[in-house]
């Protein structure tokens, strides 16, 4: 019997989508005080403040230019409580950034913190001003409150502090790190109305006694963003940048080393592939170069030199690298039959080396970064790129690394995506375990490693774990095979004929690359946002849900996996724009009684590329997609009138309860403006907002419903901006529909619903040329 194809998921899901208006809910909160009281309060806190900032030693901030950190109460953390009015009634000052930080739960009754904590987030806004800036905010509050606006004075009852960034918040991450001694460090600055020589002159006076720091500091300043330095110091020049008021954080920035792979135990490897014909498709690789005349790359790999490093290379780096190209041309060597030629690669790989830096001794990473913002631009035809590499050490919340801001606006600014390794310290004590940058970036893909225990998948104790920052906390993202030692990961050797046997999840990371390269390719409308949106949804989680460990989940290990569907099963690609401040519909294309019986199983993955702002770490992404699941468009709420009180909201099916909705929506009761959802997604604070990862640039969600419960299901994507973003958004949705009973989705759908389309795959004549 002849082999059935394969059902590939249907595509131009966006031609049944439409807006959709929502109701409104909500209103405002009560202040925590009154204005007189605030008023009080503030004046007492600003004065104060301007004279410490008066007390400040004149080589540690720049001349009519200082920072304050306005403290909001805990009840008004959402960015859309930001001060607008004080702003506008007081033009002299400037908000410049923001940040979250903690306060003790026991001084606010009302709130409670998380279980096992002590302590609840607050939100903390920088401003900046001259002396003259505060002093005419002081004078604001010396008017009378008739002559306010409402906004203003709510905004200042709103205020708890208004007093000076503290050396422990611009320096945590020293004090968690108490064995570092000395190395690069990145020092992150306040935007300011001075140029950058202007500040860095600053910087470098206040290191004038040092040779060192006046040669090797790098200045980087980003249009809109922060000024980033990357320094070489001793722990004991910390106290010079104690006090400094331009300085928001800074912390260590060492460079994370090569796996050796010098020592590794070796094996025979395969043959290389018989058919020369190369791919098409390519795949970016920074790393520290390879070896292209090796028989398993050659023919496969390019190395372009000229946009690579200026460094020399050296041999640790290239057989690295070539590990790396290997896995992504090949995979794993690990089931391979010795005696057997590989499979053609479904990619090629245009290597580019970013280690060695200029001085072994002294690695700046600052080099490695340059040269990835000069590649990405240059090359078109790459839509993803592997970065096995980056600086060792945990992310920090409050720290946004100059890499991670790269990659994420290159990846926005050129519609890219990269996958990135997450780290292997994921045996340090917690916190020192966290995924490192640049692997918490959102517009790309975080890979940590799992490997074998016994036949079972379990996640390797050296795999960095999540949290992720706000707006990526899910990480890693997915993870794939890194191996271990009692089950290494087989790569290929830069010795002809060999393969190596190591871990780590440099290794884990191109498995991913390759598949979303492949993604972006072979589809026929492929790009980075939807490869990222197919990887992640056909992830599989041993528990079924998101954690810190596996993130959301396996990855498979081929192609058809992720573009296929089971039996009972379909999978169907929405892809579109959304104006911000705006909803709308997807029908999930379920024929109406399709499914009488048994359970239906929903799955969906929302994938966007928002923009970000590192000035706003604790609102790092401007804009996100909330998406709400309605299993029934005909089963409404309705909701009852003020007076009298008493009456209760009821849920009712407008054709079997035809005769209650009647009645009701005579005694005035009111039908909600959308049927009734069933996603999870009831926020009552910011706070639970960003527990459930609303921010996230990737959800993804799994709900069960009985069959009989089932009428016509849709999903509503809200694009939701925060306080300053306008414009649209781009999402890709995969949504996938599984009957437990024996029906076939697949063909109903298709039938019904013509205009949708197996996704066309590129033949291989057009995926393969012969070199």
């Amino acid at each position: 019997m002849a082999e059935r194809k394969p059902r590939l998921l249907l595509a131009n899901g966006e031609k049944f989508v439409s807006s959709v208006k929502r109701g409104t809910s909500g209103g405002p909160k009560t202040e925590p005080r009154t204005y007189e009281e605030a008023r009080s309060h503030v004046k007492s806190e600003l004065t104060r403040s301007i004279e410490a900032l008066r007390e400040i030693p004149q080589e540690k901030k720049l001349k009519d230019e200082s920072v304050l950190c306005l403290r909001l109460h805990p009840s008004f953390v959402a960015k859309s409580y930001d001060p607008q009015h004080i702003f506008q009634r007081v033009p002299d000052l400037s908000k410049i950034g923001s940040r979250n930080f903690e306060v003790d739960a026991s001084d606010y009754e009302t709130l409670k913190p998380k279980p096992g904590k002590k302590s609840i987030s607050s939100r903390l806004v920088f401003v900046s001003s001259a002396e003259r800036g505060f002093r005419r905010l002081l004078k604001e509050l010396d008017a009378s409150e008739s002559s306010l606006t409402q906004g203003f004075a709510n905004e200042i009852c709103r205020i708890e502090k208004f007093d000076l960034q503290t050396d422990e918040e611009r320096l945590s991450a020293f004090e968690k790190m108490p064995h570092w001694d000395e190395g690069r460090v990145e020092l992150v600055f306040h935007p300011s109305v001075y140029s950058t020589e202007d500040q860095a002159r600053l910087i470098l006076d206040l290191f004038s006694d040092s040779e060192d720091f006046q040669s090797n500091a790098r200045f980087v300043p980003y249009e809109r963003g922060p000024f980033f330095l990357s320094a070489y110091i001793l722990r004991s020049d910390l106290e010079k940048l104690r006090g400094l008021i331009p300085l928001r954080t800074a912390h260590p920035l060492m460079a994370g080393s090569f796996e050796d792979l010098r020592t590794a135990p070796t094996a025979t490897a395969p043959p290389p592939p018989a058919d020369t014909a190369r791919s098409t498709i390519t795949v970016g690789l920074f790393d520290g170069g390879v070896d292209t005349t090796n028989p398993l790359l050659a023919g496969h790999v390019d190395h372009d030199e000229a946009m690579s490093i200026a460094a020399s290379e050296d041999p640790e780096g290239v057989a690295h690298g070539t590990a790396v190209a290997g896995l992504l041309l090949h995979g794993a060597l690990n089931s391979r039959d010795k005696t057997v030629p590989l499979d053609p690669p479904k990619v090629s790989v245009a290597s580019f080396r970013v280690l060695p830096t200029s001085d072994p001794g002294d690695v700046d990473l600052y080099e490695a970064i340059d040269v990835i913002e000069n590649v990405v631009p240059s090359r078109s035809d790459i839509r993803v790129y592997n970065v096995s590499l980056g600086p060792r050490g945990p992310i920090f919340d409050d720290s946004i690394s100059r890499f991670t801001y790269a990659l994420d606006i290159l990846a926005k600014n050129y519609q890219v995506t990269f996958c990135v390794a997450v780290g292997n310290d994921g045996e340090n004590p917690p916190d020192l375990n966290r995924v490192q940058a640049p692997a918490d970036l959102v517009n790309g893909i975080g890979v940590g490693a799992w490997t074998q225990n016994g036949g079972d998948r379990e996640i390797a104790p050296y795999s960095c774990r999540g949290p992720g920052r706000e707006g990526a906390k899910i990480k890693p993202d997915v993870v794939a095979f890194g191996g271990c030692e009692n089950s290494p990961i087989h790569v290929v050797s830069t010795t002809p004929g060999q393969k190596l046997l190591s871990r780590g999840t440099s290794f884990s990371t191109p498995l991913v690359t390759s598949l979303v390269g492949e993604a972006i390719g072979k589809l026929d409308r492929g790009s980075a946002l939807l490869a990222r949106a197919l990887v992640i949804h056909s992830a599989e989680h041993p528990l079924n849900r998101p954690d810190h460990d596996f993130g959301h989940g396996v990855v498979p290990e081929q192609m058809m996996d992720i573009l296929s569907c089971d039996e009972n099963e379909v999978t169907i690609a929405y892809q579109g724009p959304i104006p911000l401040k705006s909803s709308v519909k997807l029908p999930l294309l379920l024929p109406s009684g399709a499914v009488s019986e048994g359970q239906i199983h929903f799955k969906w993955t929302v994938a966007i590329l928002p923009e970000v702002d590192p000035l706003h770490s604790d609102d790092y992404t401007k804009y996100c997609v909330e998406a709400s699941f309605y299993p029934n468009s005909k089963q409404y709420a309705f909701n009852p009138p003020k007076f009298p009180a008493g009456r209760k909201r009821e849920i009712l099916h407008l054709e079997d309860d035809q005769d209650r909705v009647a009645e009701l929506l005579g005694q005035g009761y009111r039908q909600s403006a959308l049927p009734r959802s069933d996603s999870g997604n009831k926020y009552k604070t910011e706070s639970a907002h960003r527990d459930e990862m609303k921010w996230e640039p990737i959800v993804k969600r799994v709900v069960t419903k009985r069959a009989n419960s089932v009428d016509e299901p849709f999903l509503v994507l809200d694009a939701i901006p925060r306080h300053e973003s306008s414009g649209r958004l781009d999402y890709a949705v995969v949504v996938s529909m599984r009957a437990t009973r024996n029906v076939d989705l697949y063909g109903e759908i298709l039938q019904r619903y013509p205009a949708l389309q197996p996704i066309r795959l590129r033949s291989e004549a057009e995926l393969r040329v012969q070199v």
